[in-house]
């Protein structure tokens, strides 16, 4: 195998061409963010991008420090003088991903629930999710965090909730065993692993623990009657969203966000097309040598 010694200084970045290597699509702990309040679009410039899309007085949306998982972290608010489902909502655009030479996209963060009144049964309800295109809206990956919906929310905790496409005509809840039942006033960490090319959940873990989620179909989104599912990454959606119950509980709820990362790992074809791309230019050298 003579002819191969001139490709042998070439075997290091051969490897790294073949190796899945995940790229970063965002990433913030927050604490370099400048503190107070979320702004209307484009945002505080000193905000990094995220600006408040919704929420009307007194519920906002703000970058603190009281409660963060080091540092600093965004935090949305609501009170019992919000309108039932008058969601918060901050809003950072993303710069666009392609999905079509996407496999694995994973979405990390840490979280933290609050409630006013554990004692209530109303619902309470986060959301972290990533949105895009075709058009702006449809959900690529995402999460909720769930308590109440009556039943008194010290019971209950603090529940994780995926959706699943059911393969015709809607999304609906995975049944889960991970991330469940978890502590209010506590911090959280949580990593969801989706599979885009594959069309399959792949993993979800809370507090170290992972769950197994393949064979999961990713969710849809209803475009005119036809369900489809997101091609491309646009932005980061957060929001809490406030509910009453029918007798009269409503709470002030509270959510914390913290060391934020969306990472996503290019098809391994793309990357044998760049080994390959190597090689050739080694053989040609070689031949031209010879």
């Amino acid at each position: 195998a003579w002819f191969l010694l001139p490709l042998l200084p070439l075997a290091p970045a051969l490897a790294f061409a073949a190796m899945v290597v995940p790229q970063v699509v965002y990433e913030t702990d927050f604490d370099t963010l400048s503190l107070g309040p979320t702004q209307p679009a484009p945002g505080d410039p000193g905000q990094d991008g995220w600006y408040k899309h919704a929420g009307a007085p007194p519920a906002f949306g703000e970058v603190q420090s009281s409660i963060a998982h080091g540092g600093r972290a965004l935090a949305e608010h609501t009170t019992v003088e919000n309108a039932s489902g008058s969601q918060t909502i901050d809003v950072r655009p993303l710069t666009p991903v392609d999905l079509a030479g996407v496999t694995r996209m994973t979405l990390s963060v840490d979280f933290y629930a609050h409630t006013s009144d554990t004692a209530l049964v109303n619902s309470y309800r986060a959301d972290l999710s990533v949105k895009g295109g075709p058009h702006p809206g449809f959900e690529i990956l995402g999460l909720r965090l769930f308590s109440g919906n009556g039943a008194a929310k010290d019971a209950d905790r603090v529940d994780v909730q995926l959706q699943m496409f059911n393969g015709v005509d809607n999304n609906g809840p995975i049944p889960l065993a991970v991330g469940q039942d978890l502590a209010w006033d506590s911090w959280h960490s949580l990593t969801l692993v989706a599979d885009q090319a594959a069309d399959t959940w792949v993993s979800l873990t809370v507090d170290g623990i992972t769950e197994d989620l393949t064979g999961n179909l990713l969710p849809r989104s209803n475009d005119s009657g036809v369900w489809k599912r997101g091609q491309r990454m646009e932005q980061l959606l957060a929001q809490i969203v406030p509910t009453d119950w029918p007798n009269g509980d409503q709470s002030d709820d509270d959510v914390y966000w913290d060391n934020l990362s969306i990472t996503v790992v290019p098809e391994p074809l793309s990357l044998t097309l760049v080994g390959s791309t190597l090689l050739l230019a080694a053989l040609l050298r070689r031949r031209a040598a010879g």
